[in-house]
C-alpha cells in the first residue's frame, strides 16, 4: 500500500514505474497488492526510480527489512488467513486503534475466555480455539509494550447485556474493560441504546492509524476481511468514528455503565 500511495503522488501509471524499475506489469502489481514482498533492493530500486532520498528512504527501507523477518505469529501459528497476517503487520506499527463494535468486545479487550466463547460458537475445533484464543491474547501486548498503542474503543450498549460464555464470563470481562479503560492511552465509550440509530450499527470498522502513513480501514467478516487505504474511501470511516464518539456516553460515564452491568452479571450468575 506503501508502494501505490508514492507511485500515485508522483503520478505515475502501474506500467510507467514497472518499466521504470525494468519490471513487467504484472510482477509490480503483485509488489502493490501485497501479493509479493519486495527486497530491500527491489525496495531500493523503486525508491531510486522515485527520486525519494533522506529520512523517508530510511523508514522504507527499514519496512521492507522488517517484513522479511519471521514474527511471532508467523513462527507460531502457521497457516493462518492473510487477512488476518495482513492485520497483524499493520498494527505492530499503528500508533492509534480506534475498533467500533457494534457485536463483540473489541479483540484487544477480551479475555481469553470470552475469545474461547466466541470462536466455540462459530464451530472451531478445540485445537483452533486455543491457537486462536492465544493468539488474540498474543495481540494484546500492544497495549502494554513500552510505547503502547492508543486505544478508541466505541461500544454498542447491547455488547454489555449479551452474556457470551455465561453470566460468570461476561462480568469477568466487563471488569476486564473497565480495568484497561483506566489506562491514559486507552479510551472506551458505550454507545446507549437511548442514542437510537447510529452508524456503528451497521457492522465492526477499525481503522488503524501512523506516524507516516495515511490512515487503513479495515472491514471485517466472518472469514475475510477487507483493507481500504484510498482517501475517498476511508474519508466516511473517520466520518463515522467522529459520528459514533459524539453519540456515546464520555469515558467516566461509560466506565460506571460497564461496571454495573458486571455487578449485575454477578448477581445473576
Amino acid at each position: 500500500m506503501e508502494i501505490r500511495r508514492l507511485r500515485k503522488d508522483a503520478g505515475l501509471r502501474l506500467e510507467e514505474l514497472a518499466e521504470m524499475c525494468g519490471w513487467s506489469r504484472a510482477t509490480f502489481g503483485r509488489i502493490e497488492t501485497g501479493e509479493k514482498v519486495p527486497t530491500g533492493i527491489e525496495i531500493a530500486i523503486i525508491l531510486g526510480a522515485l527520486g525519494i532520498r533522506g529520512g523517508e528512504r530510511k523508514r522504507l527501507l527499514e519496512l521492507a527489512h522488517d517484513a522479511h523477518q519471521k514474527h511471532w505469529w508467523a513462527v507460531s501459528r502457521p497457516g493462518l488467513p492473510s487477512h488476518l497476517i495482513s492485520l497483524l503487520e499493520f498494527e505492530q506499527r499503528a500508533t492509534k486503534i480506534t475498533d467500533i463494535s457494534p457485536g463483540f468486545v473489541p479483540g484487544l479487550l477480551q479475555t481469553a475466555d470470552y475469545t474461547r466463547a466466541v470462536m466455540r460458537n462459530g464451530g472451531l475445533d478445540e485445537e483452533v480455539v486455543e491457537s486462536r484464543a492465544s493468539l488474540r491474547m498474543g495481540r494484546q501486548r500492544l497495549l502494554t509494550r513500552a510505547k503502547p498503542v492508543a486505544l478508541h474503543a466505541l461500544l454498542d450498549e447491547s455488547i454489555l447485556w449479551r452474556p457470551v460464555g455465561g453470566q460468570r464470563v461476561m462480568a469477568g470481562q466487563l471488569r476486564h474493560i473497565a480495568r484497561m479503560s483506566r489506562y491514559d492511552h486507552i479510551t472506551v465509550q458505550v454507545v446507549p441504546f437511548s442514542a437510537g440509530v447510529h452508524w456503528a450499527l451497521y457492522g465492526s470498522v477499525l481503522i488503524q492509524e501512523f506516524a507516516r502513513q495515511r490512515p487503513i480501514v479495515y472491514l471485517e467478516q466472518r472469514r475475510s476481511g477487507l483493507f481500504l487505504d484510498e482517501p475517498e474511501e476511508i474519508y466516511p470511516f473517520l466520518e463515522t468514528a467522529t459520528s459514533v464518539g459524539e453519540a456515546a456516553l464520555c469515558p467516566a460515564d461509560s466506565a460506571d455503565l460497564i461496571l454495573a452491568r458486571a455487578e449485575a452479571m454477578e448477581v445473576d450468575g
